[in-house]
């Protein structure tokens, strides 16, 4: 930063990344009620319902999300040098940039809904619809910009005009960002100019390989918080990556020496998937939480004139929703909300619905898979509903997946370099990192208290598992 850079600039003390220090332009955005609202979002949801110490917040995530995108951008620059002035030719480009990705990644998450993904599930359960937090927050980003009356500049948006200059081409790049998947179409059909900046999009949500700077934030926050000794750490990463440029496309690359710290990577991904985000009674309870909600939205649970499960829809209403929206309903006096406040007590007085069992599913990968580098896939929502179907309204069936991410072998998408400069895109031939997984279980759930056999429950299970082909004798 240069000394009108630091005008205005503010630090902030954090628990993973030591001290950060922001932008002023960035300082207005965290301070904007969007923003704080991130505050009261619990990052993993039910499982600090299990885990006590892992209480932290969207908020704190964000901010090391924003100060991790300026860091390996810094550093791009400094091991990049032979290359910057072809990639950037005004110098004044990549300042603006570089400020852009920074705020997308502090906002990356701002669309969350209450106990993050799971207002998501809700939504698929109570309305049948898939819903994502980042067009939320897309939308969100538009609230803190412009006045949505008259669609003027809000004091946030005319700071943001004074850096960019051009507000809704530097408002949509930041949006592409944090949505990810505008690289695809740079590779396809791109401008030679987007091409060789095709890295930008690499960094907060890395759609080539899965390595980005959200991921090496929320691994080594969650991990400190459950208190689980994880075998990765960024620095190394973040100060020995370079930009690669193949057929007139960038891409993050990696020093070959710390081809183990990507694999460490992606095992603490798994690892953190087995030992919490996954765990058997944090799926419970947010199976629980789910129906609590979805019982007061049957009832006509409404926020600003909107069902709860259509809340999401209206911007300015969804800002007021917190894990706070659990205490409301807890605390209503209506009639029509008593089996919703019923299912809460439950969760908070830990009489929890009995586990009837776990079946690990037996799916392999299908050509288009292995082709893709794509794990198998589990069952289909519709089959999971259609399962719950046949056992009744008297259990819950959830189900669960532990992998390495979106791909196969995630290691088969990476770029690294050598120090003699030799690249080396890794290929089919690499070696697969993936672990002895079961990478789909299914959970069922008996909800009523009631001291009732679970073999006939059991047995139902086995054998719609067994009739859709994912299921073998011995694998529970």
């Amino acid at each position: 930063m240069d000394l009108q850079e630091n005008k205005g600039a503010k630090l902030f003390q954090d628990s993973v990344h030591d001290v950060m220090r922001f932008h002023k332009l960035i300082v207005k955005f965290i301070d904007t009620k969007e923003f704080q609202r991130l505050r009261n979002i619990k990052q993993l949801s039910t499982t600090y319902l299990v885990y006590p110490a892992a209480a932290h917040n969207r908020f704190e995530h964000c901010l090391g999300v924003c100060y991790l995108a300026g860091e390996l951008l810094s550093n791009l620059e400094e091991n990049s040098k032979n290359l910057w002035n072809k990639i950037f030719p005004v110098a004044e480009e990549w300042k603006k940039k570089k400020l852009a990705v920074q705020i997308a990644g502090l906002l990356h998450d701002l669309g969350h809904g209450p106990f993050s993904h799971t207002w998501e599930k809700f939504v698929l359960s109570a309305t049948g619809e898939k819903w994502d937090h980042e067009a939320t927050s897309c939308a969100l980003i538009d609230e803190i910009i412009w006045d949505g009356e008259n669609k003027e500049l809000t004091e946030v948006g005319k700071c943001f005009q004074e850096e960019f200059h051009d507000v809704e081409e530097y408002v949509q790049f930041i949006k592409d960002i944090i949505r990810g998947d505008k690289i695809n179409d740079i590779i396809k059909d791109g401008s030679a100019s987007d091409k060789i900046k095709a890295f930008l999009y690499q960094v907060v949500a890395n759609k080539i390989n899965d390595v980005d700077v959200d991921k090496f934030d929320y691994f080594l926050r969650d991990a400190q918080h459950l208190n689980i000794g994880v075998p990765f750490n960024y620095t190394r990463l973040i100060n020995l990556c370079r930009i690669e440029i193949e057929d007139g496309i960038s891409y993050i690359a990696f020093r070959d020496c710390e081809s183990y710290s990507l694999k460490g990577l992606f095992r603490t991904r798994a690892d953190l998937h087995i030992r919490a985000y996954q765990h058997r009674v944090a799926k419970c309870l947010e199976t629980m939480l789910v129906d609590a909600l979805c019982a007061a939205d049957r009832e006509g649970f409404e926020v600003g004139g909107f069902r709860l499960s259509r809340v999401q829809e209206c911007p300015r209403l969804f800002i007021r929703m917190t894990d706070s929206i659990l205490e409301t309903i807890q605390n209503s006096e209506e009639e029509p909300f008593k089996k919703a406040r019923a299912i809460i007590n439950r969760i908070v007085t830990r009489k929890l619905y009995e586990v009837v069992g776990e079946w690990v599913l037996d799916v392999v990968q299908t050509e288009n898979d292995i082709q893709n580098n794509k794990p198998p896939s589990g069952l289909e929502h519709e089959k999971l509903i259609e399962l719950e179907n046949k056992l009744g309204t008297k259990c819950a069936v959830t189900q669960v997946c532990v992998n390495m991410g979106k791909y196969y072998n995630p290691m088969k998408n990476m770029r690294l370099y050598a120090k003699n400069g030799r690249r080396d895109i890794l290929d089919e031939n690499t070696p697969s990192i993936v672990m002895d997984l079961p990478f789909y279980k299914v959970y069922v759930f008996k909800k009523e208290q009631e001291n009732t056999d679970n073999e006939e429950i059991k047995m139902t299970v086995k054998e719609f598992l067994i009739e859709q082909r994912v299921y073998r004798e011995g694998n529970e």
